[in-house]
C-alpha cells in the first residue's frame, strides 16, 4: 500500500483556516492522536524581525494544536517540545516566536529539552554510526509525535523538512556528536529512536537559501503525510530537486524507513504537484564553499584544506565551515556592513598544506579538531 501525501492549499497564516486544513489532513490519513500527543516544532531559532521566516510559524502551531484537540481520543497529554540552535535557550526562542500565549491559551505541556533529562536509547543496524544516542525523556515516552517542521533550504543538506527536524530532539552536547561530515547519517540514525505518526510541514511561506536567515518565498501550502520518508520526497519534488540529492532522505530509505521514489507514494491534495513545482521554479539554494562565497569586499576570507574522512575528502558540509557562513548571515542581521567593518581575517580549516600568504596585520583562525598547517 501506497504512503499518501497530502499537499493544501494555504495562503496566508490564519490559524483557523490552518487548523481546519491540518483536521481534514488528519481524517483523509485517517489520523486520530492518543496518550501522550507532543508536537514537535521547528525553533531553530526566532525573531520577529532578524529571523522572521526560519521559525514554525505560532500560527501554524496553534493550528495544529486546535486540529489535534479536536481529533484526539484518550488524551493523557498534549505538549509542545524542541531543542532550538546551539547555544540559544529554548525558552528565549519560544519567546520570540510567541509561542507562550498559544500554548496557554490551549492549556498544554511545554518540554524545553535543554532543561530535560536526556536519556540513553539503544539502537540497531550496520549503517548506524552508533550503538547508542540520548534522547530527551519527553521524547522517550511519548506515544504520538507530530512533527511541524518548516520548509526551508538548507546550506549544508540542500532542504531541512521531517527527516532533518529530528536534529532538534537533541540538547547541544549531544547533538554535536556527528554534526560533521557525518550530519546526514546522524539524522537518519535519528530515525531509529522514534517515528512521527504524523507531519504537518509549515510551507506557507517557505525558507530559502539558509536555515537560521532564510530569504522567504510564497509557497502557499501545507504539506501533510505520515511517513517522513514520503513526505520529503515529495518536498523535493515540490522545489524541483532529485531525492537521490537530499542524502539524509536516501540513507533513510536504505535503511527501510520509507520510499524516495514518487511513483512509490500516492500524492494528493488539493494543489496538484506539477503546478507547486512550476510555480516554485525559481526557489533558491546555497550549497557553496565558503572559500568561494565572501567576495573581494569582505575583510573575511577562507582557506579550505582536505578531510580526514574517506567519504567527503573535499568538504565538510556539517561542520566548521559552515557554521563560518550561518554567523557570518547572523552577524548580518545584526550589523548589516560587519564584513566592511571588521579587521582583516583568515578562517582556515581542514589539512592546510599551501602558504596562507597573508597580509599586513591579518588575523588567522584555524577552526576544527581536525584542520593543522605549517609555516609562518
Amino acid at each position: 500500500m501506497k504512503h499518501k501525501v497530502l499537499i493544501m492549499r494555504c495562503e496566508e497564516y490564519d490559524a483557523d483556516r490552518i487548523a481546519g486544513i491540518i483536521k481534514e489532513g488528519m481524517e483523509e490519513l485517517h489520523i486520530k492522536p492518543s496518550g501522550r500527543i507532543l508536537l514537535k516544532p521547528n525553533v531553530v531559532i526566532a525573531h520577529p524581525e532578524i529571523f522572521p521566516h526560519a521559525f514554525t510559524r505560532k500560527e501554524f502551531l496553534d493550528g495544529a494544536i486546535k486540529a489535534t484537540k479536536e481529533k484526539a481520543e484518550k488524551v493523557e497529554e498534549i505538549s509542545v517540545g524542541e531543542r532550538s540552535g546551539i547555544t540559544i535557550p529554548t525558552r528565549y526562542n519560544f519567546k520570540n516566536a510567541g509561542y507562550p500565549k498559544i500554548i496557554k491559551k490551549h492549556k498544554i505541556k511545554t518540554y524545553y529539552f535543554d532543561e530535560d533529562r536526556h536519556v540513553p536509547v539503544k539502537i540497531k543496524g550496520k549503517e548506524t554510526l552508533r550503538d547508542t544516542l540520548f534522547i530527551p525523556e519527553p521524547i522517550v515516552k511519548t506515544d504520538f509525535l507530530i512533527n511541524l517542521p518548516k520548509f526551508k533550504g538548507h546550506p549544508w543538506c540542500r532542504l531541512t523538512l521531517s527527516l532533518k527536524n529530528f536534529i532538534g530532539i537533541q540538547d547541544d552536547r549531544h547533538r554535536l556528536v556527528d554534526h560533521n561530515l557525518f550530519l546526514e547519517h546522524k539524522i537518519a540514525d535519528l530515525q531509529e529512536v522514534i517515528q512521527p505518526k504524523f507531519i504537518a510541514i509549515d510551507a506557507i511561506t517557505a525558507g530559502q537559501k539558509m536555515m537560521l536567515t532564510p530569504t522567504p518565498f510564497h509557497m502557499g501550502a501545507i504539506v501533510m503525510g505520515t511517513n517522513s520518508c514520503a513526505v520529503d520526497t515529495v518536498g523535493c519534488h515540490m522545489v524541483n530537486v532529485d531525492p537521490n540529492d537530499l542524502i539524509h532522505l536516501r540513507f533513510s530509505a536504505q535503511r527501510g524507513f520509507g520510499p524516495m521514489d514518487i511513483e512509490e507514494i500516492d500524492v494528493g491534495g488539493d494543489f496538484p504537484l506539477e503546478e507547486v513545482s512550476e510555480k516554485n521554479k525559481n526557489f533558491e539554494f546555497c550549497m557553496e564553499h565558503i572559500d568561494d562565497y565572501f567576495g573581494k569586499d569582505s575583510n573575511l576570507s577562507c582557506t579550505v584544506g582536505k578531510f580526514p574522512e574517506k567519504h567527503s575528502t573535499d568538504y565538510c558540509w556539517g561542520g566548521c565551515p559552515g557554521a563560518l557562513q550561518e554567523a557570518m548571515h547572523i552577524f548580518r542581521g545584526f550589523y548589516p556592513n560587519v564584513e566592511k567593518d571588521m579587521q582583516k581575517v583568515r578562517y582556515v580549516v581542514g589539512m592546510v598544506k599551501e602558504p596562507l600568504e597573508l597580509e599586513e596585520g591579518e588575523k588567522v583562525i584555524f577552526a576544527g579538531n581536525c584542520t593543522s598547517w605549517e609555516g609562518k
